[in-house]
């Protein structure tokens, strides 16, 4: 055997047993594409809960309503004017439409009936698919109308005192993947610590397993806040992204994140032994709750199949109170909720690596 072929053997057992090396080859891209196929791959059509206040009763506000209803991707319910805007508030549904009274008269006059289309801006589904939708159905609706060049139009009204971009609705959800991403890898010092006997060693000194632990937490913390105080400068200075919210509350929720990750990741360190072991573990943990959270696209455009999945990942409820706190959006759900759902991770987490965790 010559020195290249015993040379080529040599790399591809060395590779063979880089576990880290092999996950990111070939697992990686497969998950990559399996949670896209997933979100936007299948052939199952997203649904929007869109609420119908209509204040025409003639044939030709009843034949729009009809139609209205009628269209495929929409799940249209009658409200009350206040509501309906309750309900859209609440998050309930993902729109509200008002037919106005008196079509027949406004285009009778030759004037253009507004119908108001209600949203919220901070869930960028609407932007993206109800808004064109709508339009497309006005439009549709003047081609049928033949003694008027424009018999309807659609007037686009924010249910939110500030108009949100969807850099407002994205900043909250990197900095919620920020924290995760911290918490998740900062177990991988302690692994190596145990992998190399550091805290077998600091096992016979004066200091106790609560004082390591806590040195790593505060650690840990801190790096966090600085990163969190770095990208929220940026976000306020360079994108003008608006923090309408309360600062305590915010820094509470960051805090309450880091340490859920944190507990999450010595749950990882739990069960593995070594850091090559570790970091393939918590890379699969972590890339699906990026994709399944809302971190990058809506809760809402995501297929109905996946919604158990998004409401079991923590990262969806830190993404959402970072939301309302920081921009005041739309809940998925309330803020108590959120901060309950993670305290509950938390505690979880907590018990099984007291339980689990070995420091040799």
């Amino acid at each position: 055997m010559t020195a290249f072929n015993k040379l080529l053997i040599a790399n591809f057992k060395m590779f063979l047993r880089d576990r880290t090396a092999l996950f990111f080859t070939f697992a990686f891209p497969l998950i990559f594409i399996a949670l896209f196929g997933m979100v936007f791959g299948g052939n199952n059509s997203v649904n929007y809960k869109v609420g119908l206040v209509q204040e025409d009763t003639s044939v030709t506000g009843q034949h729009m309503a009809d139609a209205l209803k009628q269209i495929p991707i929409f799940t249209v319910s009658e409200y009350a004017f206040d509501a309906s805007l309750d309900a859209l508030k609440k998050g309930d549904i993902s729109a509200v439409v008002v037919i106005p009274a008196g079509i027949d008269a406004t285009i009778g006059s030759g004037n253009a009936a507004d119908i108001t289309l209600f949203h919220d801006p901070s869930q960028t589904a609407t932007a993206q698919v109800i808004l064109p939708v709508m339009q497309q159905f006005v439009d549709q609706f003047n081609r049928q109308i033949t003694q008027a060049p424009v018999a309807v139009t659609l007037a686009e009204k924010s249910i939110l005192s500030t108009n949100l971009r969807f850099i407002d609705f994205f900043v909250p959800g990197i900095l919620g993947m920020s924290i995760m991403q911290s918490g998740l890898f900062g177990v991988l010092p302690l692994i190596e610590w145990r992998e190399k006997k550091v805290l077998k060693r600091l096992g016979v000194t004066p200091l106790s397993r609560s004082t390591v632990v806590t040195s790593q937490l505060v650690f840990r913390l801190g790096i966090v806040v600085l990163q969190s105080a770095v990208i929220l400068v940026v976000a306020k200075f360079a994108y003008h992204v608006p923090i309408l919210g309360n600062w305590v509350l915010l820094l509470g929720l960051i805090i309450l994140g880091t340490l859920l990750f944190v507990a999450l990741g010595y749950v990882v360190g739990a069960r593995v032994k070594t850091v090559e072991g570790a970091n393939p573990i918590v890379q699969l943990i972590s890339f699906p709750m990026m994709f399944l959270s809302g971190v990058f696209w809506p809760v809402d455009i995501m297929p109905a199949f996946i919604r158990p999945v998004v409401t079991a990942l923590p990262l969806t409820y830190l993404g959402d109170g970072l939301r309302q706190v920081m921009v005041k959006s739309t809940p998925l759900y309330p803020l108590g909720i959120d901060i309950l759902v993670m305290a509950g991770w938390l505690a979880v987490c907590m018990l099984v690596t007291v339980k689990l965790f070995k420091w040799e």
